[in-house]
């Protein structure tokens, strides 16, 4: 019985012509085609810094009371400060179909002395804000602000001649979070237009340093920055200049499985700051009848604590 077997291999190159290819022949039965575009391919938007929601912060204890790195003196908050602040952003973070967020914030503080005239009146301060992140880390924000007692409060007193003790302001703030960089900062310019007038402005830059310690489970974290305020006429007639100079270093303890710090909703973050007051301490200290407001200089140290969400 003769079998057939199989076909010889041929020899040399195999030449293949009037070859097409039909691609809806193994189209889907929707007749759906897909297509990329790889020329066109963008990579993944880079994380944002601002892609929480909000946050609540306790200042367990500042050893001084201060407003943009300006202290007042050690008589009239000898026994330190303490607040409670919080921020919330609104879901909706496209408003106008602009990619506009609106957020609301605030703080409530109390100064360890209620002998002084800073501290026999609760001092707080509410806003509402409309910003933008231009791009990655980087945001702009304009926001109202209403401040009710503290430095403001007192200056208002003394300027007004009221017995009102509000400040209502505007402020404009372009601010950037790199995390993976590590550079952080913002400018800030505002607008004073009742209880307290005219402008004030603060800079900061800052550099976060990683992994600078390691004890088992925990790694440290260590920020270094630097700011200054100025102001034009906002703390009273004849105030312009310089309001203070501050160099400010924080802990950031941080735990390898996320709980603590870093990408961790819990935060905790001790900090010291020394600060220098500009030339319009003494403007200020006249313009509020010689009440010896500002301090020349000052330590500070203070423990924050907090829950981002």
């Amino acid at each position: 019985m003769a079998v057939d077997g199989p076909p010889p291999i041929p020899s040399g190159d195999i030449i293949y012509d009037d070859v097409t290819y039909d691609p809806m022949t193994y189209a889907p039965a929707d007749s759906t085609t897909y297509e990329t575009d790889y020329a066109n391919a963008t990579a993944p938007a880079a994380a944002s810094a601002y892609s929480e929601r909000g946050y609540i912060e306790l200042n367990v204890y500042t050893s001084q009371y201060q407003v943009r790195g300006m202290g007042v003196t050690n008589e009239l908050s000898q026994y330190g400060y303490s607040s409670i602040s919080g921020s919330y952003t609104f879901p909706n973070r496209n408003l106008f179909n602009a990619g506009i967020e609106q957020r609301i914030f605030g703080s409530y503080g109390y100064i360890y002395d209620a002998n002084s005239i800073l501290g026999d009146t609760p001092l707080f301060h509410v806003g509402y804000g409309l910003s933008k992140e231009l791009f990655p880390n980087f945001k702009v924000e304009l926001a109202y602000n209403l401040r009710h007692g503290g430095l403001e409060g007192a200056v208002a007193r003394y300027v007004d001649r009221h017995h009102s003790r509000m400040a209502h302001d505007l402020t404009l703030t372009a601010s950037f979070n790199d995390h993976q960089r590590g550079f952080f900062g913002h400018a800030m310019a505002g607008l004073g237009f009742a209880g307290l007038t005219g402008t004030f402005y603060d800079l900061e830059l800052g550099y976060r340093a990683t992994d600078l310690a390691a004890l088992g489970n925990i790694g440290l974290d260590v920020e270094f920055s630097g700011g200054l305020s100025a102001s034009l006429g906002y703390w009273g007639p004849g105030t312009e200049g310089m309001d203070a100079y501050r160099l400010r270093v924080a802990a950031l303890p941080y735990t390898h499985g996320g709980g603590m710090g870093r990408d961790g909703h819990f935060y905790i973050e001790p900090w010291a700051q020394v600060s220098w007051s500009g030339r319009n301490s003494g403007k200020i200290d006249r313009a509020a009848d010689g009440a010896g407001l500002i301090d020349h200089f000052q330590f500070c140290f203070g423990v924050d604590m907090g829950v981002k969400f």
